[in-house]
């Protein structure tokens, strides 16, 4: 028997004025008795319960009855309802004449190919040997079809509407997966379109499967060359198909800074010019140059990145840099009867190179580093007298003209999730790198650096997030004490300042191993989406130069801003737990 939608009856005023109530032609007559026939399996009870409109001692009304009917109907265990009506003393009797459906033997599902019909059928909640129920069979099978979307990703339609029960209780479901029609992409002024297209693993005539479009949509984000990208779906001309539309919002990726400084006491002019672009010409490519003139250091940067150098996806990064600083160092790698503070002009001439490709849901890199270093001059470290040039033969160095070169490998897996080009709303990102200098790829110095890091952003309402960071770094062989791990500054523990011989306090933050906690609560103004206020909690231990155990802390509250041609200002006011404070100044996140 073929199960049609809807209710099959007789038009009720004609049953009502004209068939079997001859005696009522100029009244309208009372409801003495209301009957149900028709039935078997589903108890009168149960049908009379759904008669509500229709009253005993009630007139007779066609759309109370119409009403009736329709309650019955949606019960969802009768293929027909009809109504009769006979005299019945000085009124009448109505009588719902109902057709049962046929009692449940078996549904059988066909048409799947990435899912099976056991995962659709564990969705029902009829069994066997029970009087088949339309609306429950329509309920349970939309539910099905939505975790199927929910858990496999999966968009699945009946392949008609019509629902096919024979008369011994088969009930024969036919379903399509629906494909991918046209990817359509909107909003792209300035980026290529082959730039949203090569990170696409979804594909046209090809099974939907939102599990993949939800990746792309991360890694699109991910890219942070947009503010923001909806996705929605059209019906498409292609026979069973979805057409998919990406409406892109294109962030402002290029900036421009600059600045000046003057320092009274010493007289020295110092300032910075910065560019970054990235999104090259359109092309996803990545371009900055970085000039900064200090006090204590002049260091020229550039650095270009590749995204997409092949069709594996590998990307390639190339950076070149200089710098001049005046730092300071026990000179201890050097000379064997150093134990004292020495400051030093150093100089550093480097390139690296660096090549990355995806990896079992990770990106692999590896890194090479090859820089020349230069101890141009030194004296002995004392803020109280101004600087004495030393002979460089009375410490007996071993050499001032040196390479430091390193391999780097490095795995990430990257599971943000961002809410615009500078703030990520949820996800996580795990990461870690092995470090190797000296040995077969030459320079003075053989040392190994490991580091593990963990970032995890839980969204606690539309605009707050609470932010945590958590990372371990390790260091061990023969290295240049400058370049010793170091636990304070502005992207570690903020109330420390960044110049690790500032003080006492942070020579004690010097050393071979640490463990580092960031945490943040931030929030987005909701009337100024471009402001963001901090809360922060910083927490270390460091292994530190003299073998000792040293644990600090900050806290405190910062803003965010983010500046046209500029992009996101940081200014932090910290706390530390040696009961100084410090205001930091940044660009970007601290982590």
């Amino acid at each position: 028997m073929k199960y049609i939608k809807g209710i099959g009856i007789v038009v009720i005023a004609a049953i009502l004025l004209t068939v079997g109530l001859p005696a009522f032609a100029d009244t309208t007559p009372k409801v003495l008795m209301i009957e149900v026939q028709g039935n078997s399996q589903v108890s009168s009870d149960k049908v009379l319960g759904e008669v509500t409109n229709t009253i005993i001692g009630g007139t007779l009304n066609a759309t109370a009855l119409q009403m009736d009917m329709q309650r019955i109907m949606a019960t969802g265990y009768f293929a027909n309802v009809q109504v009769n009506t006979e005299k019945f003393f000085d009124g009448v009797k109505v009588i719902f004449v109902v057709v049962e459906n046929p009692v449940l033997k078996e549904i059988k599902i066909s048409g799947l190919t990435n899912i099976k019909p056991e995962d659709i059928l564990k969705h029902f909640r009829q069994k066997p040997g029970e009087v088949f129920n339309v609306t429950f069979f329509r309920e349970d099978l939309s539910k099905a079809l939505k975790a199927a979307q929910t858990e496999k990703g999966l968009f699945i339609e009946p392949r008609s509407n019509n629902l096919n029960i024979s008369s011994d209780g088969i009930v024969q479901v036919e379903l399509v997966e629906l494909k991918v029609g046209k990817i359509k992409i909107t909003g792209l002024e300035k980026t290529k379109d082959f730039v949203v297209r090569r990170e696409l693993t979804l594909k046209e005539g090809e099974v939907f499967d939102e599990s993949k479009l939800k990746n792309d949509y991360m890694r699109l984000m991910q890219l942070r060359l947009f503010d923001n990208i909806e996705v929605k779906f059209e019906k498409s001309a292609i026979p069973e198909a979805l057409d998919v539309v990406f409406e892109f919002v294109e962030a402002q990726t290029g900036s421009f800074n600059f600045g000046i400084s003057y320092t009274q006491s010493t007289k020295e002019i110092g300032g910075l010019l910065t560019y970054s672009e990235s999104n090259l010409m359109g092309l996803g490519q990545t371009l900055s140059l970085d000039l900064n003139l200090g006090e204590d250091e002049d260091e020229i940067r550039f650095t270009f990145q590749e995204p997409w150098l092949d069709e594996h996806h590998t990307s390639f990064t190339l950076s070149m840099w200089n710098s001049d600083a005046e730092t300071t160092s026990t000179l201890s790698k050097w000379s064997s009867n150093s134990d004292d503070l020495y400051d030093m002009d150093l100089n550093r001439t480097g390139l690296s190179l660096s090549f990355g490709r995806p990896w079992k849901n990770m990106t692999a890199k590896i890194k090479f580093n090859f820089e020349r270093n230069e101890i141009e001059k030194y004296w002995k470290h004392d803020e109280d007298e101004p600087e004495k040039g030393l002979p460089m033969t009375d410490l007996d160095l071993r050499s001032t003209d040196f390479w430091n070169n390193s391999v780097e490998l490095q795995l990430v897996k990257n599971r943000l999730v961002y809410k615009n080009r500078f703030s990520v709303k949820s996800g996580y990102q795990l990461s870690g790198s092995y470090s190797v200098a000296g040995g077969y790829i030459g320079g003075e110095f053989d040392y190994q650096t490991a580091m593990l890091e963990g970032k995890w952003f839980h969204s606690l309402s539309d605009n707050l997030v609470l932010a945590t960071r958590l990372q371990g770094a390790y260091l061990t062989g023969d290295f240049p004490d400058y370049d010793a791990l170091y636990l304070g500054g502005t992207n570690r523990l903020r109330g420390y300042r960044d110049r690790r011989y500032s003080d006492d306090s942070t020579m004690e933050l010097i050393g071979t191993r640490y463990v580092l906690s960031n945490t943040e609560l931030r929030y987005q103004l909701p009337f100024h989406k471009d402001m963001e206020l901090v809360v922060f909690y910083d927490v270390g231990q460091v292994k530190n130069l003299s073998n000792d155990n040293v644990t600090k802390s900050d806290y405190g509250f910062g803003i965010r801003y983010n500046v046209p041609y500029l992009g996101m200002i940081r200014i932090d006011q910290a706390w530390n737990s040696d009961g100084d404070s410090r205001v930091v100044f940044g660009m970007q996140e601290s982590f």
